[in-house]
Formats: structure tokens, sequence, C-alpha cells
């Protein structure tokens, strides 16, 4: 009597890890059903991190993981590894941590990877000496870069209003200085090879919007910092 009923607890037992199991499996398919339809990697990490610390290991002593860093149930979510997924990542984590949302964005090229930055945040208007505040922005952009080996193409870009000085006698000038003194700030103080940078002005003639009002002129002033082949 006493075998028959260890028998029939083993079996429920059994039974129960089975639903747990089955479950798990369950709510790991939706999560990734809705991580591909989610363009947003702060909300995957949460939900990915959230089954972690709540289910811990899977069946059969697996993790969740992404990419060669695993999320150790229970513990803060760990930064993301330095492979060639991850430097767009580090950047949105970057504007997003230090709430540079409002003068730069980060986007996709083909296969390249761009940070666009707002002038207003790096020169005063017609200059091209950096501001003392976009320095705390260029360090960290450096900070990351200086990780990847990808080739980096700093540009600069004006609106289309002309430019008439004794140091800039045209808006060309005005860019090109723009997006050397970027390059310069990477080089010096960030210690970024000169060689895997270059600099570049393309003055008003790439304009994102038209040149109709102030504000759009506003966002035509601007710098990119391309980082050639390096989109995920």
């Amino acid at each position: 009597m006493g075998r028959k009923k260890q028998e029939d607890e083993e079996a429920k037992s059994g039974l129960m890890v089975m639903m747990v199991s089955l479950n798990l499996i369950l709510v790991i398919f939706f999560v990734y059903l809705n991580s591909i339809g989610v363009d947003d990697d702060k909300k995957i990490k949460k939900a990915l991190g959230s089954l972690a610390g709540t289910f811990g290991m899977l069946p059969s002593g697996l993790h969740l993981s992404e990419g060669k860093k695993i999320l150790v149930p229970g513990a803060p979510m760990l930064s993301f590894g330095e492979s060639h997924l991850s430097v767009g990542r580090e950047f949105t984590r970057m504007i997003s941590e230090n709430a540079y949302d409002e003068e730069t964005m980060i986007t996709k090229e083909g296969d390249d990877l761009i940070i666009h930055v707002a002038e207003k945040f790096l020169f005063p208007s017609g200059e091209a000496v950096l501001r003392g505040e976009s320095k705390h922005l260029l360090s960290e952009v450096g900070r990351i870069i200086e990780k990847y080996p990808y080739p980096i193409r700093i540009e600069g870009y004006t609106d289309n209003i002309p430019v008439a000085s004794l140091k800039f006698p045209s808006n060309w000038e005005l860019s090109a200085s723009r997006a050397a003194a970027v390059l310069q700030y990477l080089q010096n103080e960030k210690k970024i090879s000169a060689s895997r940078m270059t600099a570049v002005g393309f003055s008003e003639f790439r304009p994102v919007v038209p040149n109709d009002r102030p504000k759009n002129r506003a966002k035509n002033r601007r710098v990119r910092i391309v980082l050639l082949e390096a989109a995920e």
C-alpha cells in the first residue's frame, strides 16, 4: 500500500513538472513572437529578464540568453557584449540614459550606423568651436566606438543661409570645419586612431527637410558620425 502511494505521488510530481515545463515553453514562445514585432531592445531585454528572474534555469540546465551574455536569474540586466550586433544598442542606451534624445538620434542606412547630432548642441551659430556641454556626449561616443574596428566618417551639414566671414567664406568651409572639429576631439581626447576617420563637409546640399522655415533649417544644421558597415 505504501509503495503504491509513493508511486502515485511520483507520477503526480512528474506530471506537474511536465505541465510547468510546457507552460514555460509556451510563455517563452509568445515572448519571442512579441520580440519579433517590437523594435525596442529595452522592452525585449526587460521581458527576458523577467522570465529569467521568475523561472531561473530552463530544463536541461539552459539559461535565457542574448548572444554570448547570459541573463542570470534574479541579477541585474547585463550590458551587451562587444559584438558586431551590439554597437547600435550601446549607442541607443547611451543616448537614452543621458537624456540626449532631443539633440541626438541613431539610424541605419544600408550597412552603416549613423549618429545624428544637432548643431545647437555642438556649435554656436556660424562657428566651428565645440561647445563645452557637447564634449560629454562626444566622449561617450568615443568610449563606444573605440571598442569597435569600424571605419568612421564624420559629416558636417548646414542650412541654405549663406555664411560670409573671413574665417568661413561659404557653407562649404563651415560644414567641413565642423566635421574636422569633431574628428580632432575624438582623436585628441579619446585617442581614436586618425587612420580610422575621415571628415567631410556637405554644406547645404543634402537637407533632411526643406529649408523653408527656421525649424526646418535647424534640423538641417547637423553633424553625422557614420560607422561604416556597423549596422545590425
